[in-house]
């Protein structure tokens, strides 16, 4: 019991290091900012195109993916990858379009805001309608 105590213990001081090998390991600062706030869905854009454009992970409200801008992408991608895909959510459109269904779903201001980790979340209310 004593052996296991101190193997646990080993492996918590591993893990609160705040070395590079620790934080590649799960440890550290950079575990803890790629967590997704609740009832938002990371949504990963772009990536694998012809035109070399690096993917983009975005964060979005949950209730946002059922807009009719959003849900067609999202259609898009279940046609590309089956809807029994398996991992968080790719869409493979250009970012650039995936902001403008976003703007289309929500308010114009603010229509994404910088966290931690470099990913984008998408802190839209739904447009009032006009």
């Amino acid at each position: 019991m004593r052996q296991l105590i101190r193997r646990l213990s080993r492996i918590g001081d591993c893990a609160s290091s705040s070395s590079p090998s620790a934080r590649r390991r799960g440890g550290g600062k950079k575990a803890r900012a790629g967590t997704t706030p609740e009832g938002h869905v990371p949504v990963y854009v772009g990536g694998g195109g012809a035109d070399g454009e690096a993917e983009e992970r975005f964060v979005v409200r949950a209730e946002l993916l059922g807009a009719p801008a959003l849900a067609e992408l999202l259609g898009r991608a279940a046609q590309e990858y089956g809807y029994r895909h398996q991992g968080p959510i790719r869409i493979p459109c250009p970012v650039a379009v995936f902001r403008r269904a976003v703007a289309s779903v929500a308010g114009d201001d603010d229509e994404e805001e910088e966290v931690e980790d470099d990913s984008r979340v998408a802190s839209l209310a739904p447009r009032a309608p006009r």
